[in-house]
């Protein structure tokens, strides 16, 4: 795997799991509706985002 595809995988899982912990944090509950958010929300940066990060 390239350098800077592994770069853009990491991004995307972090993105993936940050989302449903910021809002366990601030709610204080894990909800499946952040869980998905953040499953699409981090898909969709893989798939559409940039080729290489601009690191």
């Amino acid at each position: 795997m390239p350098r800077g595809a592994a770069i853009h995988w990491v991004i995307s899982t972090g993105v993936a799991i940050a989302v449903p912990a910021v809002a366990f944090m601030v709610n204080g509950e894990i909800n499946m509706e952040f869980i998905v958010l953040g499953a699409l929300i981090g898909f969709a940066y893989w798939y559409w985002g940039p080729a290489w990060p601009p690191l």
